[in-house]
């Protein structure tokens, strides 16, 4: 009778040691996954503030063009030309930049979320087999 109820009491302790060691892997693999999901964003947002800086030169530069063109021209019609071209191009450029810096930010979310996602579904997969078991 104490036999058995030694071997019974080194299963349950077995199961249990199996289990922290399977929670503690499954741990690990989540921290390690956050952690590289971390290391992309922070990448990614030194890849937008640096996207940003160069917009804001380039912006910069255009407007002392603009303003040297301004104060170039020598009568009102050619202000106008000169103001609608320089709002044309201004506004085209900026709408180019700011799908530019659009697809720049859904691609770093997207390899952000990809380490985690990952890791549920590869933790998911683990409990689900572990409760079939």
């Amino acid at each position: 009778m104490q036999q058995a109820t030694n071997e019974q009491l080194e299963k349950i302790t077995s199961s249990y040691v199996q289990a922290a060691t399977e929670m503690n892997s499954m741990l690990r693999d989540t921290v390690n996954a956050t952690l590289e999901s971390v290391s992309i964003m922070t990448k990614g947002c030194s890849d937008m503030c640096n996207s940003l800086s160069n917009l804001v030169q380039k912006q910069l530069d255009q407007s002392m063009t603009v303003g040297q063109s301004m104060m170039s021209t020598t009568n009102v019609n050619d202000l106008v030309t000169n103001q609608n071209s320089m709002l044309k191009t201004t506004f085209d450029s900026m709408m180019s930049d700011i799908t530019n810096l659009s697809q720049m930010s859904s691609r770093i979310a997207q390899q952000a979320a990809e380490p985690v996602a990952k890791n549920l579904n590869s933790s998911l997969s683990k409990i689900s087999k572990s409760k079939a078991a």
